[in-house]
């Protein structure tokens, strides 16, 4: 020490050139800040590593912000069509904006409905932002210009925005604490010392600790990407001025008492740094390895928090230089303008507090624990990770954001992206069933409200795409098949019936009966001739030839009747058989369609076997294709060419039938005109020559008619037997019929069991149809390897609810790929639930794990200063009682009176190593000035230590508690938190744990109480 008393100058030399170069090459931590952003979890977080796999299905470079129009009355449309031409500016002026892609509600009418409100009342207008090396403010000003037409007021949200109103809002509260942390340790310094340097060199030894510690933490942010946040500044300003100041009130007492004493100035200086200077490298010892043991943290906002090391190792540096400098310096002049260098009163409060306590130990102990342990076993770690409702509604990116909430619901304009990746490609049959499912079965997650996928792009089922909704299509086309075949087969069993009735055998007597009749014809001719002949020879036999005459007269009008009769059958067939080829035809175009039916309906049964390895295994499955195969087989001989010969078949039937009806008309016209002729030749005989004339050329006439008659039966004939083949045929036909309508129905009751099975099975047409396509692109990669499920959540996204609902979802996800096509796929899950889910996960493992090694790391120094067990023991105890304490007190306030959802994330753990390892200096302060006193009782010697030291812990207390509330006037929720947090851990250690439990403990163990009762009862007794 008197080495450095006589370097002095060469010792503040060096200080001032380290504190030029280091602010001078200071960078600028904000605008680290603002360029990087704070990164609160790790890269091995789920969170992180599915921003990693979204990433690369993104087509543009940038962060997700939003534009929020909001009219409280609606938003008219005169007002819509200056939104729409103020988004056209913006598009327009993409590439200076920084922009990189925009989506609103007027170039995607898809986006129409998700981006304006069912109000009216608020329109959203997202838009990528890649900023590179711009500052928010500015591109806020530029996008401002474009808009400034519009009357709608509009507010500027998104990622970018919020960080930097928060990172801005953080940065003035740091400004403003540090400002008025100076003022206050001024005034409070002046007021203790009752000195206007003394004050004012604890300041500026304090301040070159700071300046230097925080030129040496920005290097190592900026040149090592160091873990930096907006709560690093502000950690190493009040740590370093609120211990720092607290060692240097602990030092300049120390320094006075020893000059009151009447010791020289360097005397004093050495006699200080032997007793007060080993009791802050012991303090400066537990702060140094409970910010260390940070570098264990997982979440690099914890990890940060070791800069705090840097700033101890420059403040230890500067109180073994500058402060022994300032002291040399100024000697007695230090407490000026105090005349009398006199050493600090005790402590009433302290001395009596401990005498108390030591007087009554059992009693003091139970009522402290009855103070304690309430707050221990009611406590309860509710955190808050929403930074929106820390800003509260006095900026514009919160307010925004609170808008949003208010008329889209938080859980759609902040929604959950799962994302998958494959080494394969997914766009396969195989893969979109595997995904369908999962969407599925994130559907039936609890606290999920919808989830939309590439196979459900609006968030629900496209039935096509599933086998029951395939299968119902199949089965209703079977119904009205086998319908349609059971009418079919009625009608042909008529037709069997029909054609099974008709005597076609009376046919060829028919055509033996013309053909006879056509002889007679030909003969009765042949007898006109010969008597023609012989009355125009004028023969005597013309009596006998009038009496044939009357007999030929007759037999003509016999032979009249006979054919007009025959002519009516052939009317009456000829009838018979124009239904007959009607119905044929029908029947057959029938048979035809039924065959197709068939073909379909084995193509939908191999389609149905290929999707499902279980059904080909199926006993109905192969029963089906089994009888559709012989259906189809029994079907085989009905072909268009079959039904085109019976149709030839038909014709020739019915032209013979026409021929035979034209034929016997002639036949009866000529007969009448035989009849004629016979009558004529009743009247006379002499013109019996020329009427014989007359009817023997009409009988030609009717014997050639006859001769057609004839040649149109036999085809008739040869007709009628193909019809007879026809009806044996349809015999046949009947049959299969009845199979194919017993199948189909087998098929349809098979089938009808498909009708609920939800398997995914996208035709190949779908596959590539243009609208899937887009829902591809929408959720795929480029190279289709990627996807991801936008999952909507009931619950406010930042609550526990939510967080609950995203291990949830994780669960659901890592189970649904096991023994899929996917169960080699990466998984993830983004977006502010899931980054808050890991952060709470992160942040609760690090507290619990810090917590053990930030106690055992103080406990073992206690050890080591104490060289004993169990006041170390006590000591810690006390800090973790004025821990759960000033909890307790936290969720009382902020909870239950203010009705927040819960405490800001980082206090529990900032506020524990605050307490516990800034409060546990004030216990080596008390424990070190207790060994002062070796020759006395332990309880006496705690009093006696307590009445000296009492005045400066609470005088440390004060400043230290002061300096966090100046954080107060921050009005961000985080700081006040932390405020409140630290000022009542430091009430209850400073008032209630070091003046009371740990005096009572140290005289418990001193003076253990003796419970003898019975004993002294028995001396009396004697």
């Amino acid at each position: 020490m008197r080495t450095i008393i006589k370097a002095r100058w060469i010792i503040l030399s060096i200080w001032l050139i380290a504190t030029i170069v280091l602010v001078a090459t200071q960078p600028d931590i904000n605008a680290i800040l603002r360029d990087k952003g704070q990164t609160a979890l790790n890269s091995d977080s789920p969170s992180v590593r599915a921003d990693a796999i979204l990433d690369k299905m993104e087509k543009y470079k940038g962060t997700n912000d939003l534009i929020i129009f909001y009219d409280k009355n609606k938003i008219s449309d005169a007002e819509l069509d200056q939104i729409k031409n103020g988004v056209e500016n913006l598009s327009a002026d993409a590439s200076k904006l920084n922009i990189t892609e925009v989506v609103d509600p007027f170039s995607s009418p898809q986006a129409k409905k998700a981006l304006i409100s069912k109000d009216k009342t608020t329109i959203m207008v997202s838009f990528k932002l890649d900023k590179k090396s711009r500052e928010i403010d500015d591109i806020g000003k530029d996008i401002d210009s474009r808009l400034s037409h519009v009357s709608v007021d509009h507010y500027l949200s998104g990622e970018d925005f919020i960080n930097d109103d928060y990172l801005k809002t953080s940065q003035a509260g740091v400004e403003k604490s540090a400002a008025l942390t100076i003022i206050f340790i001024l005034v409070v310094l002046i007021v203790m010392f009752r000195s206007a340097i003394a004050p004012l060199v604890s300041l500026l030894a304090v301040m070159f600790s700071y300046l230097c510690s925080m030129g040496i933490t920005a290097q190592l942010i900026d040149k090592t990407g160091f873990p930096v946040t907006n709560l690093t500044q502000m950690l190493l300003l009040l740590i370093l001025f609120g211990i720092g100041t607290d060692y240097n009130i602990l030092l300049f007492n120390r320094f006075n008492e020893e000059l009151a004493r009447g010791h020289s100035v360097d005397d004093s200086i050495i006699y200080t740094y032997k007793t007060a200077g080993k009791t802050i490298i012991y303090s400066m010892l537990t702060v140094f390895i409970a910010f260390l043991a940070l570098i264990f943290a997982q979440s690099p906002i914890y990890k940060s928090g070791v800069v705090v090391v840097i700033g101890i190792v420059v403040l230890l540096l500067e109180f073994l230089t500058l402060t022994p400098f300032a002291m040399k310096l100024f000697g007695k002049k230090l407490f000026w303008p105090t005349r009398n260098v006199r050493a600090h009163k005790e402590n009433r409060l302290w001395s009596g507090a401990t005498s108390l306590s030591t007087k009554y130990p059992i009693i003091s102990v139970i009522i402290v624990l009855l103070f304690i342990v309430p707050t221990i076993v009611l406590h309860q770690e509710k955190l808050n990770f929403d930074t929106i409702k820390e800003l509260g509604n006095s900026h514009p990116s919160s307010k925004a954001m609170n808008i949003v909430a208010d008329h889209f619901g938080k859980g759609n304009a902040m929604p959950t992206t799962v994302v998958l990746e494959s080494k394969h490609r997914l766009d396969k049959n195989a893969s979109l069933a595997a995904i369908d499912q999962l969407t599925n079965d994130l559907n039936k997650v609890k606290g999920v409200k919808q989830v939309a996928s590439v196979t459900q792009p609006v968030g629900s089922e496209i039935p096509a795409f599933y086998i029951g909704d395939q299968t119902k299509s199949v089965t209703k086309g079977l119904s009205s098949t086998k319908k349609g075949v059971d009418q079919i087969n009625d009608g042909l069993k008529t037709a069997q019936e029909k054609l099974g009735s008709a005597d076609f055998s009376q046919i060829s007597k028919m055509v033996n009966g013309t053909a006879k009749l056509q002889d007679g014809m030909t003969q009765l001719a042949d007898g006109l001739k010969r008597i023609q002949s012989g009355l125009g020879g004028e023969s005597s036999n013309s009596q006998n030839i009038s009496d044939g005459i009357e007999q030929i007269q007759t037999n003509l009008t016999k032979m009249s009747d006979g054919i007009r009769l025959l002519s009516k059958h052939y009317d009456q067939m000829q009838s018979g058989y124009a239904k007959m080829g009607t119905s044929y035809q029908q029947t057959a175009q029938a048979l035809l369609g039924v065959k197709d039916a068939i073909a379909q309906m084995q193509s939908v049964t191999a389609a149905l076997g290929t999707s499902d390895v279980n059904v080909q295994q199926d006993a109905n499955y192969i029963k089906l294709k089994s009888g559709l195969d012989q259906l189809s087989a029994s079907l085989t001989q009905i072909t268009p060419e079959g039904i085109k010969t019976l149709n030839t078949n038909y014709n020739t039937v019915t032209s013979g039938f026409v021929t035979a009806n034209k034929n016997l008309d002639q036949m009866s016209n000529g007969l009448s005109q035989m009849a004629q002729g016979l009558e004529k030749m009743k009247t006379g005989l002499d013109s019996a020559s020329s009427g014989i004339g007359t009817i023997v050329t009409n009988m030609d006439k009717v014997n050639q008619g006859m001769g057609q008659m004839k040649t149109g039966q036999q085809k008739l004939a040869e007709g009628l037997n193909g019809f007879n083949t026809f009806g044996e045929k349809l015999a046949d036909v009947n049959k299969g019929l009845g199979k194919i309508s017993n199948g189909l129905g087998q098929t349809n009751d098979f089938l009808s069991q498909l009708n609920s099975n939800k398997s995914f099975s996208i035709p190949n047409e779908a596959l590539t149809d243009k609208q899937f396509q887009k829902s591809v692109d929408a959720f795929m990669s480029k190279d289709r390897t990627v996807t991801k499920m936008t999952v909507v959540l009931d619950d406010d996204p930042y609550s526990k609810p939510a967080l609950s609902t995203i291990d949830r979802i994780n669960a659901t996800m890592s189970s649904g790929i096991k023994g899929t096509v996917l169960s080699d796929a990466k998984i993830g899950t983004s977006g502010p639930s899931a980054t808050t889910n890991d952060m709470n996960n992160i942040l609760t493992q690090d507290l619990n794990q810090l917590t053990i090694i930030v106690i055992v790391g103080v406990l073992f120094v206690l050890i080591i200063v104490m060289r004993a067990f169990w006041i170390p023991v006590f000591i810690t105890t006390s800090l973790m009682g004025a821990y759960y304490a000033a909890m307790f007190m936290l969720n009382f306030i902020f909870i239950d009176l203010k009705g927040l959802d819960g405490i800001s994330s980082f206090i529990p753990f900032f506020s524990f190593i605050i307490i516990v390892a800034l409060g546990v200096d004030y216990s080596i302060f008390l424990l070190a000035r207790f060994k002062e006193y070796p020759l006395m009782p332990a309880k006496e010697a705690i009093v006696e230590a307590s009445k000296h030291i009492g005045s400066v812990i609470m005088s440390a207390a004060i400043i230290l508690g002061g300096t966090f509330a100046t954080l107060i006037p921050s009005g961000i929720e985080l700081l006040v938190q932390w405020a409140v947090a630290v000022i009542t851990g430091l009430v209850v250690l400073c008032f209630i744990m070091l003046p009371i439990f740990v005096p009572a403990m140290i005289s418990l163990i001193d003076s253990p109480p003796k419970f003898n009762w019975w004993k002294g009862k028995k001396k009396h007794d004697d």
